[in-house]
């Protein structure tokens, strides 16, 4: 392998994303917002209004297929009232996530494909479960990622590598980034995370979302939390499910066995139900997914 590009240390590449503070100024402000017991309504409202795209985009998916809500949502503040602080927050970030990405190729496009669709399907398989798990499910799929995206802007040619090594030998991305940078994107990606102030449920999703991989005395800590286990099983099967369908890779995945998905078995979801959650997932990423970019 030929690559004059310096790789740093775990410790730098998180410092160096931090000091560029790549979640945009916006959704930076409501995060703090949603944080704080004093904050109104009208106090969040007024400041995502003040960014225009941010605005269009929260009503394009309060108003879409996607949120199915039975009311035209007109105003950011009735989207509040109607879908809550959390989800109003959940939209933000759903509406800035893209533009963590340094620049847009086919790469990273396939990168916010696959964070979209993850977020989509999670979503959808959350639907019957308590709302906060829905949340939990659509922010940990669109941002279980970002740790790929850190990696990607800081050291756009040792990622190259690590994607020729997963599209050209099959080996997963854990393992081809352990290879070439000696840490993983989840490792970077929670912990710039955490230094945004986001939830720890959401922070704990993105740093376990591959649920399957993990230590049985590490997984069983964190089952023992039901929303925490509901939501990394929603955010693994969407991933696995966008992995069948190729959304964010190179190609579909036809011949996964979702028997072996730990998250597909603790949400207890029959062969019938996952086929029919892959059919209505990919319709509904089809549908929905300009919306996102």
């Amino acid at each position: 392998m030929v690559m004059d590009e310096a790789i740093p240390t775990l410790e730098q590449i998180v410092a160096k994303a931090n000091d560029l503070q790549m979640m945009p100024q916006t959704a930076r402000k409501v995060m703090d917002l949603v944080s704080k017991d004093s904050t109104n309504a009208q106090d969040l409202a007024k400041v995502i209004e003040k960014d225009a795209n941010i605005t269009s985009r929260i009503l394009k998916i309060s108003n879409s297929a996607f949120y199915g809500l039975r009311r035209e949502v007109t105003t950011v503040q009735h989207a509040i009232v109607i879908l809550g602080y959390k989800s109003v927050r959940s939209l933000v970030i759903a509406t800035s996530g893209k533009a963590m990405h340094k620049r847009m190729g086919i790469t990273e496009q396939m990168m916010w494909d696959h964070s979209v669709g993850t977020a989509i399907f999670g979503r959808l398989i959350a639907a019957s479960l308590p709302h906060t798990i829905a949340d939990l499910a659509f922010v940990g799929g669109l941002l279980h990622n970002v740790g790929k995206a850190i990696m990607n802007n800081e050291c756009g040619k040792a990622y190259t590598e690590v994607m020729k090594i997963v599209y050209n030998q099959g080996v997963e991305y854990l393992d081809a980034e352990k290879e070439i940078f000696q840490y993983t994107y989840p490792e970077v990606g929670f912990r710039v995370v955490e230094k945004w102030g986001l939830p720890d449920s959401i922070v704990q999703i993105i740093r376990f979302h591959n649920l399957s991989r993990l230590d049985p005395t590490e997984k069983a800590t964190l089952l023992a939390d039901r929303e925490l286990k509901m939501g990394l099983s929603c955010v693994e099967t969407s991933i696995q499910m966008c992995q069948f369908l190729g959304i964010g890779y190179k190609s579909p995945k036809k011949d996964l066995d979702f028997s072996k998905v730990d998250g597909v078995k603790l949400l207890e979801i029959s062969p019938e139900r996952l086929k029919t959650l892959i059919e209505q997932g990919e319709k509904l990423y089809t549908q929905e997914k300009a919306i996102f970019n």
